[in-house]
């Protein structure tokens, strides 16, 4: 799937983020056999026979909407690096001759087809991406109702799947609820009426908004699909970026007013002041740029290696005795050297990280600021040279 216009076809990118997204769920009926190659029978099996991979952590089963305890399924096991806690792919079988469920989280890495799924995804919706696998064999439950705390896209490959999606929504969790008998009592309540009733099949795609209670049940004798869980940043980030700006401000550093001194009147004006400066702080120019670049900080993990080839490194080295300061100045920031004024906005913590470096190639550098436009990277690298605060390795 090359694109987020294939995967929800023929429903438009417009009409999905007009109509759908965050507001009401999608189904969208298999049109061709693009969704179903994301991952088949043989496909799982080879993935689960890299024994090494599978942990506690990384695949779970579950039955009648209980998870079964990791230790009836994993073992204590002797490798060369020690002893480890590894899967027991017979105990596995086992409980899926029993109706088990079996869930492999993170799998967003293991082959190309999950990796471009999930990279595109993470693209569109600029969101922390990742994807589970779920096997089911008929009339076998999972999970009970439940929500999410994030936007969820299924995409079925094998058999037969019902879905029961209901009118209970919560309100833009941040985490989905505990596992506990006590509570899924009150979730039951919380779901509400029948919404919707899916079936899915081979190639189907369905989308849920983050909080829209739903369950699943195989109707097959056995059901495989992959979820794609997606994650874009939310408000608290910005308690965090805000945090060290309003250290920077004098205002905020200063002691708030006792409230007993004068009924409370010093202290409401001095929050009020406080108010203002936060206003000013969060649509600053230079913060909405912060918050840009936190956004689009998500992503890396789902590059791909290109070997046998590799990259010919260009060195720069700091010269000595060239003093600099980085600030940020009313139109933004900027670097102070011997011979002038450096603009930084968009390059100001590549270029902290390279004058904290005795030396450093440009590889590195756009290694580690990988969402930093290459052209600003060279132009500051550029700049560098020619106020001599840098100079090609060996001179």
């Amino acid at each position: 799937m090359d694109s987020f216009a294939s995967l929800i076809a023929p429903i438009t990118p417009e009409q999905f983020f007009s109509d759908y997204y965050g507001k009401r769920p999608l189904h969208v009926a298999a049109t061709d056999g693009n969704r179903q190659r994301l991952l088949d029978w043989p496909g799982l099996n080879a993935l689960l026979s890299v024994s090494s991979t599978w942990t506690e952590a990384r695949l779970k089963m579950f039955i009648e909407g209980r998870r079964i305890a990791p230790e009836h399924y994993c073992d204590r096991v002797q490798t060369i690096d020690g002893e480890q806690s590894r899967v027991n792919p017979r105990k596995v079988q086992v409980f899926l001759s029993m109706g088990a469920s079996l869930v492999a989280n993170l799998v967003e890495t293991l082959t190309p087809e999950l990796r471009a799924m999930a990279r595109m995804l993470e693209r569109e919706l600029v969101g922390l991406t990742a994807a589970n696998i779920y096997c089911s064999f008929g009339g076998k439950r999972a999970f009970n109702s439940h929500y999410d705390s994030h936007e969820v896209f299924a995409i079925h490959t094998e058999g037969e799947k019902v879905w029961q999606l209901y009118e209970g929504r919560a309100d833009n969790p941040v985490s989905a609820p505990p596992d506990h008998p006590d509570l899924q009592r009150s979730l039951d309540r919380q779901k509400g009426r029948l919404l919707q009733s899916v079936i899915m099949r081979p190639g189907d795609l369905l989308y849920i908004p983050r909080g829209q209670f739903h369950d699943a049940l195989a109707s097959s004798e056995a059901s495989l699909h992959v979820t794609f869980s997606v994650e874009p940043r939310n408000g608290r980030v910005l308690l965090r970026l805000l945090e060290q700006e309003c250290l920077n401000d004098s205002a905020f550093r200063a002691y708030l007013p006792r409230a007993e001194a004068d009924g409370g009147a010093a202290l409401q004006a001095h929050l009020a002041d406080l108010a203002e400066r936060l206003k000013a702080m969060l649509t600053a120019p230079a913060f909405v740029s912060e918050v840009v670049e936190m956004q689009q900080a998500i992503r890396g993990e789902l590059t791909e290696y290109d070997l046998p080839n590799t990259k010919s490194l260009t060195a720069y080295a700091l010269a000595p005795g060239q003093p600099t300061e980085i600030t940020r100045s009313a139109e933004g920031w900027i670097m102070r050297t011997r011979t002038g004024v450096i603009p930084l906005n968009g390059v100001q913590k590549a270029a902290a990280w390279l004058m904290g470096r005795p030396a450093f190639t440009t590889e590195e550098l756009s290694a580690w600021f990988p969402l930093a436009d290459p052209a600003l990277l060279d132009a500051l690298v550029g700049n560098l040279v020619r106020a001599g605060v840098i100079v090609p390795r060996g001179q």
